[in-house]
């Protein structure tokens, strides 16, 4: 079977043509997207969206409760002297409430686009208490 050259070389150039098309209105949306985006990019203080009040109350919530235990228990919690249900229920806590603190904060500032100065204090918070309990509970000095 023969196909005609003239033939291979027009639906060639046709799909050549729509590909560049296709292309150029990709690249065309991607840019004006991206203008949009800059104007709409807005820093402010405090959290605009609930996921990011969430993440600093979070935060706020685990220092008090960080410095609670501190000032309730006057040894280590997690010493060998302590109470073994209560050293549990506190690893829980404090591996647990930095790990919530950093999922709003990311998922506000990912997927809801949040721009608060706040919520990305309360995700440094939490990665560097998330940091200490992975320590602790891995039995660091």
């Amino acid at each position: 079977m023969f196909i005609n050259p003239a033939l291979i070389t027009v639906v060639a150039v046709i799909v050549a043509v729509f590909l560049v098309f296709v292309i150029a209105k990709v690249v065309g949306a991607h840019r004006r997207q991206e203008s949009a985006e800059r104007k709409e990019i807005t820093i402010s203080v405090l959290p605009k969206t609930s996921l990011g009040k969430w993440s600093i109350g979070l935060a706020i919530a685990f220092i008090l409760f960080f410095y609670l235990i501190g000032a309730l228990t006057d040894s280590d919690p997690f010493g060998p002297g302590s109470n073994p249900v209560l050293a549990v229920v506190f690893k829980i806590i404090f591996a647990g409430m930095p790990v919530a603190i950093l999922v709003t904060g990311l998922v506000s500032v990912i997927k809801r686009k949040e721009r608060s100065v706040l919520v990305l204090v309360s995700m440094v918070v939490g990665l560097w208490f998330l940091t200490a309990a992975v320590w602790l509970l891995l039995g660091g000095d």
